[in-house]
């Protein structure tokens, strides 16, 4: 190693910076029986002068410190950039999201009433790092909910799958914390959903799956919810709700598209 011969490894770094540009000050005389301001800032080109000598600064004081503690011995100081061809069977595209969701109908009242909650922060209230601590508890009134109720938001076939079964394994989560809750799912079924999981959804007790479209959800006097939704073209509802999570849809970032094709030529 470099650092075993000449007990220190320096980076070349040939475009050695200026030195740091003096700010401009008032005279002592003019300071006196006032507030003016003493530094009088930089000019706009001097700013940006200052400005990309800072970014140039060299990043590595050379120490080797890091190469002494990586017990990996993944540190190489005498490796030189070099492009490499992978290939791979698949590959994970993270774009990123312009929202966390699509925007949820005005007659489930997300951000009306606060015991409706969405399905992202009710994953966070059911994690041990979450602001709960993993504890379930209704925002409306710190109390632990005993009737929970999911509710779809969107009915898009290519959306219900992965949409019931995070629906369905939060509700899982959720009657292994409280022994005595009761969770109802009011979403669409989709032909897969049913072939692959209904059968073994149906056989957890205290969960209950309605394959409906949720309505509106309102609020009784006594300060529990009400979920209203059409079955087979009746109208029902779910009385005594105390935490209503509607299940949203992703919504990605505009860029994932055209990252898409790239990826595909």
């Amino acid at each position: 190693m470099i650092y075993e011969k000449e007990k220190r490894y320096i980076i070349p770094f040939d475009d050695v910076p200026s030195a740091r540009a003096k700010m401009p000050e008032i005279s002592v005389e003019e300071r006196r029986g006032n507030f003016k301001e003493v530094e009088l800032g930089f000019p706009e080109d001097v700013a940006i002068k200052e400005a990309k000598r800072c970014l140039s600064c060299r990043r590595c004081l050379g120490c080797a410190l890091c190469w002494a503690e990586c017990k990996a011995e993944a540190i190489d100081f005498s490796m030189q950039d070099e492009e490499l061809e992978l290939e791979f069977d698949e590959i994970i595209i993270t774009a990123g999201q312009d929202n966390a969701f699509y925007p949820i109908k005005e007659e489930f009242k997300y951000g009306i009433y606060p015991n409706v909650i969405t399905d992202i922060k009710f994953e966070r209230m059911l994690s041990e790092t979450g602001p709960t601590d993993g504890l379930i508890m209704s925002p409306l009134n710190g109390e632990i909910p005993r009737r929970i109720a999911f509710i779809q938001s969107y009915s898009d076939e290519d959306h219900l799958l992965s949409s019931l079964i995070y629906g369905v394994n939060e509700a899982i989560i959720s009657l292994h914390r409280v022994k005595d809750m009761e969770v109802f799912i009011v979403s669409p079924l989709c032909p897969e959903f049913k072939e692959k999981y209904l059968d073994k959804v149906k056989q957890i007790e205290r969960l209950k799956l309605i394959d409906a479209n949720a309505e509106l959800v309102e609020k009784s006097e006594d300060g529990k919810l009400k979920v209203f939704y059409s079955e087979n073209g009746d109208k029902k509802e779910i009385d005594l709700i105390d935490l209503v999570v509607v299940l949203t849809k992703p919504r990605l970032s505009d860029y994932y598209s055209k990252l898409q094709s790239q990826v595909q030529s």
